[in-house]
């Protein structure tokens, strides 16, 4: 399992650039109903729609020519990401691992020398090893406890599964918004986010 965890990783940083940015929305994607969940039941304040945040990046990620002002986007995140201190509920770490993840996929943007697709995977799985060890309380849990918990399998799957689509993935004919909807598509092709939670259609 780990060591399909490490595989994963190596084969994500062999991707084409391009391929690379779409499997980080992907699973950006997946987590987004995570802080769509938080912002409806705590009622945050949302001054952007962190829904036209994403849909900016798919544009800029898969129209040629299309410009975004990366820095305007990262103040707009920073704006919407909650802080752990004026919540006492779990939902806002989900809530906070997604900002995280988006401020680091338009950090990466920004550079051509720095961007390591792995990170929004690594976040991802964080996301999903802070769940498992807040479920479990006081028990302590070892790394195969982790890796073995029904959520992280389907995750590392999910990861084999997009790497292995996204090396065939033939764009040069589909249009912008046909691969969007396709990736879309994967991102919720099994109906929850990476934590578990319901993805209403």
């Amino acid at each position: 399992m780990s060591q399909n965890k490490a595989n994963n990783f190596a084969q994500i940083r062999a991707l084409p650039r391009k391929q690379q940015g779409i499997l980080s929305l992907i699973l950006l994607q997946r987590m987004l109903p995570n802080y769509q969940l938080f912002t409806a039941v705590t009622e945050f304040p949302q001054p952007h729609q962190i829904e036209n945040v994403m849909n900016s990046l798919w544009e800029r990620l898969l129209v040629h020519g299309s410009k975004l002002n990366f820095v305007a986007l990262e103040e707009k995140v920073e704006i919407l990401t909650p802080d752990e201190a004026d919540f006492e509920m779990y939902g806002v770490y989900p809530a906070i691992y997604f900002c995280t993840g988006l401020l680091n996929y338009i950090a990466g943007q920004q550079t051509e020398d720095d961007y390591d697709a792995v990170a929004i995977a690594k976040i991802s799985q964080g996301c999903i090893v802070h769940l498992i060890e807040y479920q479990a309380g006081d028990v302590e849990l070892d790394n195969s406890a982790i890796r073995e918990h029904e959520l992280m399998v389907n995750e590392v799957e999910l990861l084999t599964e997009l790497i292995s689509w996204l090396e065939s993935f033939d764009m040069k004919k589909l249009s912008a918004n046909d691969i969007k909807k396709q990736c879309i598509a994967k991102a919720y092709a099994d109906g929850v986010t990476n934590i578990g939670i319901a993805v209403e259609e």
